[in-house]
Parts: C-alpha cells; structure tokens; sequence
C-alpha cells in the first residue's frame, strides 16, 4: 500500500473514532483494541491487536482496518528506552 493511500486509510479510521466512538468505547471497553474498517465505519473489539485485527478481517476479507488502543495515545508500546 503506497504511504499516500495508508494516511488516508488512517486519517479516516481515526476521524470515524474520534467522531462516533472515542467517548463509548474509552468508557466502556478501556485498554482493549478497536479495527475499524474505514470504507464502511464498522469496528471489531479485541482484547489483543490479534483478535481486533482478525474480528475486521474476517468481515471484511478485502479491505485493511486501522487499529487504536482504546484510551492510549499509542496502539503499541515497544518499550524501547534512551538514555
């Protein structure tokens, strides 16, 4: 996927997010995982990136779902730390 269609891919997911879902989903399922499938604004909880990420695959066989950690500021965390 070319860099200009993955932003675009993002930039909507994480519209649809911050739109429709950021104030249920921080509530109601916190530091589980939400794909959302941008083209159709369906969205799959997981309790691992996994099983998000499966959920909205599954679904949509054909289409690639952006990924948030609900209620993080990063999907993953790599734990890389600098001295």
């Amino acid at each position: 996927m070319a860099l200009h269609e993955s932003m675009e891919l993002s930039r909507r997911a994480y519209a649809i997010y911050e739109e429709r879902l950021r104030a249920k989903l921080e509530s109601e399922e916190p530091n589980q995982f939400v794909a959302i499938e941008p083209e159709s604004g369906d969205y799959y909880i997981g309790e691992t990136l996994t099983d998000a990420v499966q959920s909205a695959r599954n679904a949509h066989p054909d289409r690639l779902p952006f990924t948030i950690r609900i209620g993080h500021a990063t999907t993953v965390d790599l734990g890389v730390v600098l001295s």
